[in-house]
C-alpha cells in the first residue's frame, strides 16, 4: 500500500511539472502565429526555418546568398541616371546609386555611402527584379547598418512591378520597407507604400523599437502571407500590416543604403572622402511548401 501511494504521488507530481512547463513554454512564445523563424547563418549544416509548434517539414528554402560574391543570376547592381529625392535638411543636395559602391569583403555584402563633394553623396543598392520575385514566405536577413549621423540610411524593403497602379490597395503591388535606419535612437520605422508615388499614394507608417541597432549584427524579418505582413527584430514580434496593405502578387528584394531623411545629420562636417558602410552576413526566404 505504501508504495503504491508513493507511485501515485509521484505521478499527480509529474502532471503538475508537464502542466507548469507546457504553459511557461506557451506564454513565451515570441511570435503570436508559432511562425517565428530562426535560420542559423550556415547553409553547410542545413538550412531550415525552426518554428515553435509548426513541423519544420512544411517550409522551404527558395532563395540563399551568403554573399561570398556577386551573383549576377540573383542581383543586379543599380546605378543610378539622375539624382533621387535630395535631403536639403542635412546638407545632401543630391544623391545617387553607384555601383562601384557595392562589393563584397569577409562573407559580406558591402553597401558603401561616400561623400564626393561638399553636398553629393554616393550609395550602395542591389535588387533582384526579373531575377527572383516571389508571393508569401519568410524572409531573414542579417545586417549591420551604416552610420546614421553620417547622413545615411540602411534598408531591407521588397518592392512589385504593378505597385504605381492606383486603385486604392496595396494587392496589386506595394513597397514594403521591413525596416529603414534613419534615426539616432534605438527604434526604426516600416512603411507600406501603395497606389504609386504621385498624388494618389498612400503609406502606413510603423515604429517599433530596435536594440541595439547602431551596433553590430542585427536580423530583420518579415513574415508575408495573403492575409498579413509581420515584422520582426531579432526574432522577436515587432508589428503587423493587414487589409489593404498586404500584396498578392510576387515581389523583389531590395538591399540599399541611401541619403538619410531623419533630420539629424553630421554630413556637412565630414571631409569629402570619408564614408560609411553597411554589411549584409546573409539573405534568406522560405516558402511554405
Amino acid at each position: 500500500m505504501k508504495n503504491s501511494f508513493v507511485n501515485k504521488m509521484l505521478f499527480i507530481t509529474y502532471l503538475l511539472v508537464a502542466f507548469i512547463f507546457g504553459s511557461c513554454s506557451e506564454n513565451n512564445r515570441s511570435s503570436p502565429d508559432d511562425e517565428v523563424i530562426n535560420s542559423g547563418s550556415n547553409p553547410s549544416v542545413g538550412v531550415k526555418p525552426l518554428l515553435n509548434t509548426v513541423n519544420t517539414s512544411n517550409w522551404q528554402l527558395i532563395f540563399n546568398d551568403d554573399f561570398d560574391y556577386f551573383d549576377a543570376s540573383k542581383w543586379e547592381k543599380n546605378n543610378s541616371q539622375q539624382s533621387r529625392a535630395p535631403r536639403a535638411e542635412i546638407g545632401i543636395s543630391q544623391w545617387f546609386w553607384k555601383p562601384e559602391n557595392v562589393s563584397y569583403k569577409n562573407g559580406n555584402l558591402v553597401l558603401k555611402s561616400i561623400k564626393v563633394n561638399a553636398n553629393t553623396l554616393h550609395c550602395g543598392s542591389i535588387y533582384s527584379n526579373n531575377l527572383f520575385e516571389f508571393k508569401y514566405g519568410y524572409i531573414e536577413a542579417r545586417i549591420e547598418i551604416a552610420e546614421t549621423m553620417f547622413g545615411t540610411h540602411t534598408a531591407l524593403w521588397l518592392q512589385g512591378d504593378n505597385m504605381g497602379n492606383v486603385n486604392g490597395t496595396g494587392a496589386d503591388g506595394a513597397e514594403i520597407d521591413v525596416f529603414e535606419s534613419a534615426w539616432i535612437g534605438d527604434f526604426t520605422k516600416s512603411v507600406v507604400h501603395i497606389d504609386g508615388y504621385g498624388a494618389a499614394k498612400k503609406a502606413n507608417t510603423k515604429r517599433y523599437d530596435t536594440p541595439g541597432i547602431h551596433n553590430g549584427y542585427h536580423t530583420y524579418g518579415l513574415l508575408w502571407n495573403e492575409d498579413k505582413l509581420e515584422i520582426y527584430y531579432d526574432g522577436k514580434f515587432m508589428t503587423r500590416y493587414e487589409g489593404i496593405w498586404v500584396p498578392q502578387v510576387e515581389e523583389f528584394l531590395w538591399l540599399s543604403t541611401g541619403a538619410s531623411f531623419g533630420g539629424v545629420a553630421d554630413f556637412t562636417s565630414r571631409a569629402i572622402g570619408s564614408f560609411t558602410e553597411s554589411k549584409v552576413d546573409y539573405i534568406r526566404v522560405w516558402k511554405m511548401k
